[in-house]
């Protein structure tokens, strides 16, 4: 008997051509979608550029009858809304710039998605540029050879067990080939566009969303380092450390913002050199690999599309999973909520959220 593999099927062009690879290496293919973020009635937004909408939804069960398997959706938006969309809200009206990716990856879609996978005694497969290696005898995430559409940022938090069981049928493929495998196979998806945009704010503004979800408007003082007044704004959800256009001031020098103050609802900006730092703080940190088995010098990224930098581990506390890190070279633009995830050459050994700038002119710790 094949060995049965539940792949996720988001309705692109990656997800159909990684389930369309598993039937053909003889694998019992079973196309799952999960309806996580809701489409909101009557707003004339364009489906290409997001994921998860019912048009993608459409598209995935298209494909799966095109490749000759089975398809199911699993509606998980109470879920989704839970653990993905309400602490996006929360964290952007504190001022903290989130990723709700890696939420839906960790809790829903290598979470939810992988139990069941279990219940159906199946693997799990998704249409990530990602590869799965052995490093010092055990199992971990490394890049793709594809690097331009290197996934591995978002999927630090893929739990030791999940990778046992899962597959990623792209991670050794160029996009262009996935393309055009899709089209030899006669996808009407083949030229689809990527996903690029948060699910649930396709058309790219996460303001909206926060105003909408949190049901009032912000304002408050935009201010130099040395406290002069330069302007005002419309909420501090707005505004991103490292942020350098649309700051809504004019001013002689080039400025970026530096801090964000969710007490008194400030936004400071300063010259670029203001925000250097090379000490942070990470938590929630979830090891890939042990931390016995990591090098003395390790590399960072502290954004998905970021240079790695390389830094050393001075504190970890076991029990609160907050590590301290120390970089060779100063950092600009270290914003609180993002990812610090921790490589060595390719391989990801685990990862956090960036809670604390822990020197510099602009110092800061999420409470």
């Amino acid at each position: 008997m094949s060995q049965k593999v539940v792949a996720a099927m988001s309705g692109g062009v990656d997800s159909a051509v990684a389930a369309y690879l598993l039937k053909q290496q003889g694998f019992e293919v079973i196309g799952i979608t999960l309806k996580l973020a809701p489409d909101s009635p009557g707003e004339k937004i364009e489906r290409q550029g997001r994921c998860c909408s019912l048009d993608d939804m459409t598209d995935a069960r298209q494909v799966c009858d095109r490749i000759g398997i089975p398809f199911y959706a699993i509606d998980a938006q109470a879920h989704f809304k839970e653990t993905v969309f309400d602490p996006f809200v929360k964290a952007y009206e504190k001022g903290i710039t989130p990723i709700p990716c890696l939420a839906c990856n960790h809790t829903v879609k290598f979470g939810d998605l992988f139990k069941t996978a279990q219940s159906l005694k199946a693997a799990l497969a998704t249409g990530h540029y990602a590869r799965i290696v052995d490093y010092k005898g055990s199992l971990s995430l490394a890049r793709p050879f594809d690097l331009e559409r290197d996934q591995t940022y978002y999927l630090y938090g893929t739990a030791p067990e999940v990778l046992k069981t899962l597959y990623f049928p792209l991670g050794e493929l160029k996009k262009a080939d996935v393309r055009k495998i899709a089209q030899e196979i006669g996808l009407a998806i083949h030229d689809k566009k990527d996903s690029h945009e948060i699910c649930f704010v396709p058309d790219g503004n996460h303001a909206r969303v926060v105003e909408k979800a949190l049901g009032r408007s912000f304002s408050g003082e935009i201010k130099d380092e040395k406290g002069h007044v330069l302007g005002t704004h419309a909420g501090i959800h707005k505004f991103t450390i490292g942020q350098r256009r649309g700051l809504g001031v004019a001013a002689q020098d080039r400025l970026f913002v530096a801090d964000i103050n969710s007490d008194n609802q400030e936004v400071i900006l300063a010259p670029k050199a203001t925000l250097a730092c090379q000490k942070v703080q990470v938590s929630e940190l979830r090891e890939l690999v042990a931390l016995e088995l990591w090098p003395e010098v390790v590399s960072v990224k502290i954004r998905a599309r970021s240079q790695p930098e390389d830094a050393r581990v001075s504190f970890f506390d076991k029990s609160t999973r907050v590590m301290k890190l120390d970089f060779a070279a100063h950092l600009y633009g270290v914003a609180l909520g993002q990812a610090a995830v921790i490589y060595d050459g390719d391989t990801v050994l685990g990862g956090g959220i960036l809670s604390g700038r822990l020197d510099g002119a602009f110092t800061r710790v999420m409470s």
